[in-house]
């Protein structure tokens, strides 16, 4: 009897090893793919990073000078500026892509994971510019080859991820984006 006790709980250890086994070289060996472009053509350069830039730095001028302000930018301007941001912020986060459809933003990447292997990952999910710092919420995240109901427990360290680094941007105008197909459009009010 006991025997058989032992040989059950070694074989529910055993499969509970070789599924997170599974889970772990579906995470690392695959991808979901891409954020969703619609075809558009998505670049990555230093001189959209700065154009981008530079229309940032104009809207808050303009409202600092007590002016409303808005302006639209496109998905090659946002994925440039990403990268050039998680660069200088030093985050665990390469290849960025940057996506905007009429539902809102998305985004792919590889996540820097441990031993040194990397995590593909898509992210939706609503953006947020009321508060202090940019937020994101209600996120649909894909990691990996990883079944959707799996990556629940990856959804909260994705989302901390994200909202750390948009805890470097602070806001200091009341500012609301919407977004069409491959554009944005960023409007504030003094």
């Amino acid at each position: 009897m006991i025997r058989l006790v032992l040989m059950a709980i070694g074989a529910a250890v055993g499969l509970v090893v070789a599924l997170s086994v599974l889970l772990l070289v579906l995470a690392f060996a695959g991808s979901p793919g891409g954020c969703d472009s619609g075809g558009r053509q998505v670049e990555s350069n230093p001189a959209l990073a700065q154009q981008l830039q530079a229309k940032l730095d104009q809207l808050e001028a303009q409202l600092d000078a007590g002016q409303a302000a808005s302006f639209t930018f496109d998905e090659s301007e946002a994925t440039s500026r990403g990268r050039q941001f998680l660069e200088d912020e030093n985050a665990p986060i390469a290849d960025l892509k940057i996506c905007f459809n009429p539902d809102g933003p998305s985004a792919s990447g590889n996540l820097d994971a441990v031993l040194g292997l990397d995590a593909t990952a898509k992210v939706s999910g609503d953006l947020f510019l009321a508060g202090e710092h940019p937020r994101v919420d209600n996120l649909n995240i894909d990691v990996g080859s990883v079944p959707g109901f799996v990556t629940g427990g990856f959804e909260d360290a994705i989302k901390n991820v994200i909202n750390d680094q948009l805890d470097h941007i602070s806001i200091h105008h009341p500012l609301t984006i919407t977004f069409g197909e491959g554009t944005a459009t960023i409007s504030g009010q003094p």
